[in-house]
């Protein structure tokens, strides 16, 4: 995972290797969440979790775009790969991704359900609000007047608050190292970029 964020960041920096790594986010997003899947030893078992995760994400996604009541009036454009709804598919791995990247690191200090989910819906938008900069200038997606507006900060807490509380009450085992690495990768992935472009 170390190698894949490093060459990411690297060929978002070099202007003529950038639309190549544009063209490869999707896979990359896949790649990342398949490596995480299996150093967390996730089981067949687990496949439910994952397909109502996926599902709760991408589809209050397609509302949030045909609507744009949910959080704020945006589209996605074309760097995240195949479209279904006008939501890339992808969008509803992101959203698997980083509620157990939240949950991992939040179990190990937390017990109280609550203020579990609390934390990691937390951590989930302070990431959001991370990526939105480089989200917009890479063109996954554009906000209406170029402004986001704060109700998609709110938006995206009650989204994962309401999937922590799914995954808490699953009894799922995830890694905490493997969830902070991922942490600290991205973390590191998105300041770079927000720093030098």
């Amino acid at each position: 995972m170390i190698c894949i964020y490093t060459v990411g960041a690297l060929g978002h920096l070099y202007p003529s290797l950038k639309p190549l790594f544009l063209i490869l986010t999707p896979y990359n997003l896949v790649l990342t969440l398949a490596l995480y899947l299996v150093l967390n030893s996730i089981k067949l078992k687990d496949i439910p979790l994952l397909a109502l995760i996926f599902s709760i994400g991408f589809f209050i996604e397609v509302i949030g775009v045909k609507t744009g009541l949910l959080f704020g009036v945006y589209k996605y454009g074309d760097s995240l790969g195949f479209k279904w709804l006008d939501v890339p598919l992808v969008i509803g791995l992101n959203w698997v991704l980083l509620n157990f990247i939240g949950y991992g690191i939040v179990t190990k200090y937390v017990k109280n359900i609550i203020l579990k989910s609390s934390l990691a819906a937390l951590h989930i938008v302070l990431m959001d609000i991370l990526i939105e900069p480089i989200a917009i200038q890479l063109d996954y997606w554009t906000w209406q007047n170029n402004e986001i507006p704060l109700q998609n900060y709110v938006m995206w807490f009650i989204v994962s608050f309401s999937i922590q509380l799914i995954i808490n009450y699953s009894k799922l085992r995830i890694d905490f190292k493997s969830s902070l690495l991922m942490l600290s990768l991205q973390l590191l992935f998105f300041t770079v970029l927000n720093l030098v472009l």
